[in-house]
């Protein structure tokens, strides 16, 4: 089967492509100029691939595939040109059975306080949710086979995004940032469990729309506990965030935002329907994560 795999040298796409090489996949992987030479760890786990060095919303070729795995995507900035304009874009240029966009679970944005399953109503917030409610929509109206998965907080190795890595930061320097409260509900998962889940949704003929967690729910003092005892750190200074300044900048961030409205429970169940359960536990994969970072100098 051959597959296009846009944001292929982000951290998703470094934990999907492996596992569609064992597969047996024949892979074009699309991504940024210049992204390579930023992050050599994936050049190296793109090698022997297809490369497209272009950004989806400006790309202007044509490609059949038999599926695209959608997962480029930005958190700020032009978030509709680039999540939704590049989603359009790619119905457009790009033929394909099926089509698979990485959502989020945050697309829905206050719909997460109606309900917190795939029938949250889409009441966006902020520009990327609405750019992500808007990608969603076109896709599920495409002609292509849809599949939409909504990941939770992911985490996992080649990640050089901020929000794990600035936890751990301060953890380091013995400080210990107890966002809104330890017993906050997070709805994390590792990138290997949603890549794993995108194959086994795609090789297994859904469609529609899938939430994607870790085996359970965690809480904020799990994460907190998990990053100490990777570090060495016991105790710390421990400085609570109020619900109040992390709803100040939900505004901004997004990762904030998830914090946020933080439902009880990201339930999984339509997922868990179709054969496929995660397996990823936060102690093992929390692990592997900071030991990627640790390797590349990050903390």
């Amino acid at each position: 089967m051959r597959v296009l795999v846009t944001g292929a040298s982000g951290m998703l796409g470094c934990n999907l492509i492996p596992l569609l090489k064992e597969r047996g996949y024949e892979i074009v992987a699309m991504v940024n100029r210049g992204s390579l030479d930023k992050r050599p760890w994936a050049r190296e786990i793109l090698r022997g691939v297809e490369l497209i060095e272009a950004r989806v919303e400006e790309f202007n070729g044509s490609l059949r595939v038999d599926a695209v795995f959608h997962l480029a995507a930005v958190l700020r900035g032009p978030t509709m040109r680039v999540n939704y304009g590049g989603t359009v874009n790619l119905l457009r240029r790009v033929e394909a059975d099926t089509f698979l966009l990485v959502s989020s679970i945050l697309a829905p944005g206050d719909g997460l306080k109606v309900r917190a399953d795939e029938e949250a109503p889409c009441m966006p917030i902020t520009g990327y949710e609405r750019s992500k409610c808007e990608a969603e929509r076109r896709v599920l109206e495409s002609g292509a086979r849809p599949i939409v998965v909504r990941p939770g907080w992911i985490y996992g190795p080649f990640s050089i995004n901020p929000d794990i890595l600035s936890i751990a930061r301060w953890i380091k320097r013995g400080i210990r940032p107890v966002l809104i409260s330890e017993e906050l509900p997070l709805a994390l998962v590792h990138a290997r469990d949603v890549s794993r889940a995108m194959i086994h949704l795609l090789e297994t003929g859904e469609e529609g729309i899938f939430n994607v967690r870790g085996p359970r729910m965690y809480t904020m003092g799990e994460l907190l506990d998990e990053i100490s005892s990777f570090l060495g750190k016991s105790g710390g200074i421990r400085i609570p965030i109020s619900r109040g300044l992390v709803r100040l900048a939900s505004r901004f961030f997004d990762v904030v935002r998830y914090l946020y409205l933080a439902p009880e429970d990201v339930p999984i169940g339509k997922l868990e329907a179709t054969g496929y359960r995660p397996t990823i536990e936060l102690r093992e994969g929390m692990r592997e994560s900071l030991s990627w970072m640790r390797s590349q100098g990050l903390i």
